[in-house]
């Protein structure tokens, strides 16, 4: 054990010592002023009894004398050394200042966290006593509070620190609950929700770890604040008792010795507040600059990195009771294969015979706007098989990106979602606990931006140990460490960059590692939502066919979300074309690229440039808007083939070849009110202002 703690401690100090490095110049110089001040002062406080050469409230010494060498800084008017109630001062400073701010940061960061994350009624009865509180000046609200205190606490440190920490448990409460408003809306948030991380970890690791960057300067400037508001109630009286030693109130009693000429008095204690309250704000800032990486990005250098060392989980040293000892180097080549490490308390059961991988039963989903509810998905359904790739393309704004969250379950609070969402056979829209479980486990998402996606503030081997442990209890850090290399190995990306942050890698690096986060516990189903966007072709190919691969590998059933229609062409089985919130046309992809039943669909294809293209085509008009009454088919104000039916009913899904269905008018069955009927347009539009069709029965 002590072998082990030893390693963590080295460890520990060689991450502090690479972080110290990277910072900028000014920061470190900011922080040793910081330091030395601060660290200055609390020596001075801890020592006083040693320090002080008469008490503080020892007043025998002449009234007013000059300083000297019997008294450094003179005496005041009550006959008290100036030098003594400076040193205790400081004492007294430390402990009340200390008191207030922890007690405020105790109380005011978890209430914003929690009120901002939540939400709802507790959020808006939290910001109404905050702003309450808030609404009061600040001078005032701590004498109300000292008052009070006093006389049921009693004069003294508790009763000062109380009545100063009511001043700024508001503060610290708004600062981080509007910081959580905002970072509970990043990508990398949302990636978290998705890789089915539980609601406390969010909290914890992604919101707070994010927000309480700003808490370091926070506290240095309320605990700047506190000094002053701790003066001007010892100034006013309401501070600790008289005979304690407290610079405020020493400079209250100074005001009639100026004009005397005692000017020592009132600036020694002056100068010890502006000595304290800037060592503590150079601290906080410097502190802030080393710790905040992305605050010394210009800093980073590349020698620091430890390679395959992760404080947090690396693997442990020789002779250690958790695995082999650590790898000595970068050379060694890691095993390629990401078969978990660890054991699953509770493997799921294997699918029966035939039961697809995914199914996604008549899902619809709702986004409540000012302008009324936006019908961004209308009845979907659709199966995905072990193995298989399916396709799911279209115009942008059609709906493909909230049918991936919807299989995910990780829509906005705004959005409404009925269907169901069925894996391996298990309805997962029945048990929210396990529909979380399943996420990043046996159900992954790979999102369109992944610089958005990883949590800025967490190395990359970070983020997969918090995956894996969130889905694997048993699996230890080291371990969930030593398969987040291999899985980055597997994927292309050098092992010894996982101690890297998200921002040292380049777009199809990050990409590489959003694969690997999704695919380190072999789900049994990814959906890929534009996992090239951004990239160069050959990026782009690389990426493509390491998707292939892992299919291949893995047995993934993939859901390509895509506008790329040479994507589905090369990568993808079958192919979905989505339109205004529903599928209009599915097939394999030979079918439906060679003969496209869908009007639609021959329009996107016939937008393709190739290398045969003499002049650019395009769909002509716009989407509809989803948030009014489509009546009809979406696509008939758009269509040349348009007749009156288009715009009076709905069609449905219709079969239009060999495993090939079309929801169109043009196809028997298309009408439920008519199903053994289709209708034959009397001749072509060519231009959009030109009446619909009449159309006959045929």
């Amino acid at each position: 054990m002590s072998g082990r703690s030893a390693g963590s401690g080295s460890r520990r100090r060689a991450r502090l010592t690479a972080r110290w490095r990277q910072a900028g110049r000014t920061s470190r110089r900011l922080l040793i002023a910081g330091a030395v001040i601060t660290v200055g002062f609390a020596l001075v406080a801890l020592l006083a009894p040693l320090l002080a050469p008469y008490g503080q409230a020892a007043h025998d010494a002449p009234q007013l004398a000059h300083p000297g060498a019997a008294h450094l800084f003179g005496t005041t008017n009550l006959r008290f050394d100036v030098l003594s109630r400076v040193i205790f001062g400081a004492r007294l400073a430390f402990e009340v200042v200390l008191a207030s701010t922890a007690f405020a940061l105790v109380l005011g960061v978890p209430l914003g966290l929690v009120s901002g994350y939540s939400g709802g009624r507790l959020d808006r009865v939290l910001v109404l006593v905050m702003d309450a509180l808030y609404a009061f000046p600040s001078l005032l609200l701590a004498i109300v509070a000292a008052f009070a205190l006093q006389r049921w606490v009693g004069p003294g440190v508790p009763a000062a620190a109380l009545s100063i920490s009511v001043i700024y448990i508001p503060q610290y409460f708004r600062v981080v609950r509007n910081h959580t408003l905002a970072v509970r809306e990043e990508p990398f948030v949302d990636a978290a929700r998705a890789m089915g991380a539980p609601r406390r970890v969010i909290i914890v690791r992604y919101v707070a770890a994010n927000v309480l960057q700003s808490v370091p300067v926070i506290f240095t400037i309320n605990a700047a604040d506190a000094v002053l508001t701790l003066a001007a109630l010892g100034f006013l009286g309401y501070g600790v008792p008289l005979r304690t030693a407290e610079w405020g109130f020493d400079i209250g009693n100074a005001i009639s010795d100026v004009g005397t000429g005692a000017w020592w008095t009132s600036l020694f204690p002056g100068l010890a507040i502006v000595g304290l309250v800037t060592g503590m704000s150079l601290l906080g800032e410097g502190v802030n600059d080393v710790l905040n990486p992305r605050l010394r990005a210009a800093g980073m250098t590349s020698d620091v990195t430890l390679p395959l060392l992760d404080p947090e989980g690396a693997p442990p040293p020789e002779g250690s009771e958790d695995g082999p000892p650590a790898p000595e180097g970068v050379e060694r080549e890691l095993s390629r294969s990401i078969r978990a490490i660890g054991f699953d308390p509770a493997p799921p059961e294997p699918p029966a015979e035939g039961v697809p991988a995914l199914l996604v039963g008549d899902v619809s989903v709702t986004y409540r706007s000012a302008r009324g509810p936006v019908r961004a998905v209308e009845g979907v359904t659709l199966a995905v098989g072990a193995g298989e790739s399916v396709g799911l393309v279209g115009e942008s704004g059609c709906g493909k990106s909230t049918l991936g969250r919807a299989v995910l379950g990780v829509l906005p609070a705004v959005a409404e979602r009925s269907g169901r969402v069925v894996l391996d056979g298990v309805d997962l829209t029945a048990d929210a606990e396990a529909w979380r479980r399943a996420r990043g486990d046996r159900l992954s998402l790979v999102f369109q931006d992944p610089a958005t996606r990883l949590d800025p503030l967490q190395r990359v081997e970070s983020h997969f140990v918090e995956l894996i442990r969130a889905h694997r209890p048993g699996t230890s850090k080291a371990a969930a460490a030593r398969q987040g290399r291999e899985t980055l190995a597997a994927v292309g990306v050098p092992p010894d960059r996982a101690r890297q942050y998200p921002h040292e890698f380049s777009g199809g690096m990050r990409q590489r590692i959003m694969i690997a986060l999704a695919v380190v516990l072999e789900p049994r189903v990814l959906v890929a939502d534009e996992p090239t966007t951004s990239l160069d072709v050959l990026v782009e190919a690389q990426i493509l066919d390491l998707l292939t691969d892992l299919r291949r590998r893995l047995g993934l059933a993939v859901v390509l979300i895509t506008h790329n229609l040479g994507i589905v062409a090369e990568t993808c089985d079958r192919v979905a074309v989505m339109y205004a919130g529903r599928i209009v046309e599915e097939g394999p992809v030979a079918a439906v690229f060679a003969a496209p039943r869908h009007p639609y669909t021959q329009a996107l294809l016939g937008a393709v440039i190739t290398l045969e293209t003499q002049a650019p085509a395009a769909v002509p008009g716009s989407p509809p808007d989803l948030a009014g009454p489509l009546p009809g088919c979406p696509f008939a104000p758009r269509c040349p083939l348009a007749m009156t039916t288009c715009h009076d009913v709905v069609p449905v899904l219709t079969p239009a070849g060999s495993a090939h269905t079309a929801a169109c008018h043009l196809y028997p069955g298309a009408d439920p009110a008519h199903p053994a009927q289709a209708w034959e347009p009397a001749g072509r539009r060519l231009r959009l202002a030109e009446p619909p069709l009449a159309g006959t029965l045929r």
